[in-house]
């Protein structure tokens, strides 16, 4: 009976290391499997020549361009939403930016040549951005989204004024120091008029300041907000040039979510920097290009490094 019960011991040892084996192959398999889908969706940076692996932080960043009735191209701004540090970055900018490829031409002229995609090549050359989605934004598009927040509280730092050729609605009349709420058309206008003393520059800041209050009222507003997303993702690609689909707002959606139920206020601007070098051409400064190329970094923490001999 002993020796009976040690051949079957015996005659098991091989079947399970075959099982052991299987098993080892199989989680092998599994592990090459989902690096290659890892580096395929982004997940992961693979440096072949050092074997250093890099998880990138969740991070998107939006660009959203606003264009108006007539199809010229007014103001656009990259919208970077990274809920692992819990901060949305605004970078306004001009329409009147020269493009660091075609040292001619502005932003404007790009999209008149060859619409969105053209002038999302051209921010991420001249910035050295990343860009994940593109849209563009119809000024009641832009308007309608904004009041749906009711706007924002703005204390003028001058005196802005401007009588319009037509509707009396489209003048801007306010006092310096004076806080007023503003609406989303007079957002807008004083995002387009000349009212401001530094000229375009001005005009970019204020688009900074306003984008960077809406987006934080709207998180202080957080049950309207997450009842809107819907209908703000329609409002805003309606009618536009977009390749931010559905399925990509829906995980976008999914971090907001998180981050507007923290109760945060988490929107801030960077206005970019450089040389008017006229009324209608700036060059943006190498000194803000490296401040955004170093918040990128910033991001994209190590968690595994190996150097190869």
């Amino acid at each position: 009976m002993s020796d009976t019960k040690k051949k079957n011991r015996r005659s098991q040892a091989p079947i399970a290391l075959v099982y052991f084996l299987t098993m080892l192959i199989f989680l092998a398999a599994f592990a090459v499997i989902s690096v290659v889908l890892l580096e395929k969706f982004n997940v992961i940076d693979n440096n072949s020549s050092t074997t250093e692996v890099k998880i990138k932080s969740v991070t998107y960043n939006n660009l959203y361009a606003r264009v108006n009735s007539k199809g010229v191209l007014c103001d656009l701004a990259v919208v970077r939403i990274a809920p692992e540090s819990q901060k949305i970055v605004v970078i306004p900018i001009s329409a009147y930016t020269v493009s660091s490829s075609q040292n001619t031409k502005t932003f404007r002229e790009l999209y008149a040549e060859g619409g969105i995609t053209k002038l999302k090549k051209a921010v991420i050359e001249t910035y050295g951005l990343d860009v994940d989605n593109y849209v563009s934004v119809s000024n009641t598009a832009f308007e309608t989204c904004a009041d749906i927040f009711g706007g924002f509280s703005y204390t003028p730092p001058e005196e802005l004024y401007y009588l319009s050729q037509g509707s009396n609605d489209n003048d801007i009349s306010l006092n310096k120091g004076e806080l007023v709420n503003l609406s989303g058309r007079q957002i807008r206008l004083i995002c387009s008029y000349p009212v401001f003393s530094s000229g375009k520059q001005g005009n970019t800041e204020f688009l900074g300041t306003a984008l960077k209050e809406l987006i934080n009222n709207a998180f202080r507003q957080s049950k309207i907000t997450i009842d809107n997303l819907d209908n703000l993702y329609d409002i805003i690609t309606s009618n536009s040039d977009t390749d931010f689909e559905k399925e990509d707002f829906k995980l976008q959606k999914s971090y907001i979510k998180e981050m507007i139920q923290e109760n945060l206020t988490p929107a801030d601007a960077m206005i970019p920097q450089g040389e008017w070098t006229d009324d209608s051409h700036f060059k943006v400064s190498d000194d803000f290009v490296k401040s955004l190329s170093q918040m990128t970094e910033s991001t994209s923490p190590i968690v595994e490094e190996s150097s190869q001999e």
